[in-house]
Parts: structure tokens; sequence; C-alpha cells
């Protein structure tokens, strides 16, 4: 038992020496990148940059990448810890702070909108990647703002405060969007099965709060996420 253990100690100091390059290729939303896999930094489009600093003993205990993280930049100070598994599993915890719309884009630039708002975050679990287990539980809240959708070149839509909850019960987890001062109004609602698969619906009330998602109200999208 101590060999294994000295051999993973000794595996895992090979490791945490790499370049933090190893774990963040080339891409649109990266604006460069530092540090080694033991601790380093990557920056974001926008202006945002991603610091980590890896947590051996979670690392060996879990058999994968466990860190602590934070995202700093304009509009944005959040935190958590993660564990990256083998097959593209991702694991956040305890991710709280405030986020600016840009960071979302950055990460997501497949969405079909863009916002000019920040939120305030407090999620204790999100899971994905990697299989079946796909979990998010907790909430968001933004403040007002606009956004427009990234194609068809119409005007910046005036967005009110909103706020997004995640329960996770039995093997889904359901969302909803409501205004956050009439929480019972469902703007969005949508249910994610542990296998990624995820059914979303937008009302009509919700169609037209946020014509820049371009989905008819009353209508329901089926898709992976």
């Amino acid at each position: 038992m101590f060999a294994a253990l000295g051999i993973g100690a000794y595996l895992l100091a090979m490791v945490v020496t790499m370049p933090a390059s190893v774990l963040f290729r080339n891409a649109a939303w990266r604006s460069g990148v530092a540090g080694t896999i033991w601790r380093g930094e990557v920056g974001l489009a926008g202006g945002s940059r991603f610091e980590w600093r890896m947590a051996p003993l979670r690392s060996l205990l879990s058999l994968g990448f466990a860190a602590d993280w934070k995202a700093v930049g304009p509009n944005t100070d959040l935190g958590g810890r993660m564990l990256a598994r083998p097959g593209g599993r991702m694991v956040l915890d305890h991710v709280s702070g405030r986020a600016d719309g840009a960071l979302l884009a950055a990460r997501q630039p497949n969405l079909p909108f863009t916002c000019d708002l920040t939120m305030q975050v407090e999620m204790e679990r999100i899971v994905v990647g990697g299989g079946s287990g796909r979990v998010v539980e907790g909430k968001a809240m933004s403040d007002p703002g606009s956004c427009r959708a990234k194609t068809g070149g119409g005007a910046a839509s005036a967005v009110p405060a909103l706020i997004l909850t995640a329960d996770h019960i039995g093997d889904k987890t359901t969302l909803r969007i409501a205004p956050a001062t009439q929480r019972r109004r469902v703007l969005v609602d949508a249910v994610l099965e542990e296998d990624g698969t995820l059914d979303l619906g937008v009302t009509p009330e919700g169609a037209a709060a946020l014509p820049f998602l371009g989905i008819p109200g009353g209508s329901r999208i089926k898709g992976a996420m």
C-alpha cells in the first residue's frame, strides 16, 4: 500500500510540473495561458482570467485532477472547487460569486445570443461530460441588463432581473427561469436527464420577455447538454 502511494506521489510530482498549456489548448475563448498544472492561469476573451491551484490530496483520493479555482475580471469574482476525471467528466462544487455575462459568452461561444449583464451565482454542484450523471444544483440571479441575438441584426432587448433555480431530485434536474420579483411566473423551464438529454420549454410570457432566445412561446425543444 505504501509503495503504491509512493509511486502515485512520484507520478503526481512529475505531472504537476508540466506547463498549464497541456490543460488548455489554443481556442477562440483563450487569450493566453501561464504557469503549470500545479498553479496557473488562462486568459479568457472579454478580459477575465481563470486561475487555479491544484489540491494534491484531493487529486490522489479522487483519482483525478482536483483544484481550487477562481475567475476574476470586469464585474467578475467567482470561485469554487473542481475535479476533472478521465473521459472528460468535470465536477464543480461550491461555486459562488459574481460573474459578467461576457464570461458565459467566452465559455459557451455557440449560444445564439450575447448578454450585457452581471449574475450572482450560488451553485452547490455542477457535473458535466464523461457519460451519464449530469447534475446541476443551486441558483443564479442576474441584475437588469440587455441581450441580443447574434444573427438577424436586431436591437438588444432589455432584460429584467432574473433568477435561475436548479433542483436535482432522483435522476433529473429541473431548471426554471423567472423574474426575480415574480418567482412563480416561469419564463423558461427545462428538465436535464443524467445522460445529458435536455428538454427545454419557453412559455408565451417567456418568448415575449426574452425574444433573443428565438424560440416560439409554448414550444419545447430537446437536445444534448
